[in-house]
């Protein structure tokens, strides 16, 4: 009698627990799955990511390095300018300069 108590119980349980037992395992391998999927998704978001700031960072460096070009022909643009005005100045002032001191050296003989 006690054996077949047992049994029924037994029976019981598997009726009852082990298609729930069995559901959540399913359940869980589902959810298991589906992390381990958006975690090679998010991988492979991040790799792109990272693709993009290597493209990136790539094509700034390339900007600065222009940019370093423009600069410096802009320097020597300038100081070329500068060069001319400056013998343009010479040129202009120099006569004067020799009046001047033709004019002093008069004025203090006299």
């Amino acid at each position: 009698m006690a054996e077949k108590v047992i049994a029924e119980i037994r029976q019981l349980l598997q009726d009852i627990v082990a298609p729930d037992l069995k559901a959540l395992v399913v359940r869980m391998d589902g959810g298991q799955k589906y992390t381990e999927l958006s975690i090679k998704a998010l991988e492979a978001k991040i790799e792109a990511g990272q693709a993009e700031i290597a493209a990136f960072r790539a094509e700034f460096s390339a900007f600065r390095a222009e940019m370093g070009a423009f600069r410096a022909k802009m320097r020597s643009e300038f100081q070329a300018q500068r060069n001319l005005l400056q013998n343009e100045v010479l040129r202009e002032t120099g006569p004067i300069r020799e009046r001047l001191a033709t004019l002093e050296a008069r004025s203090a003989h006299s």
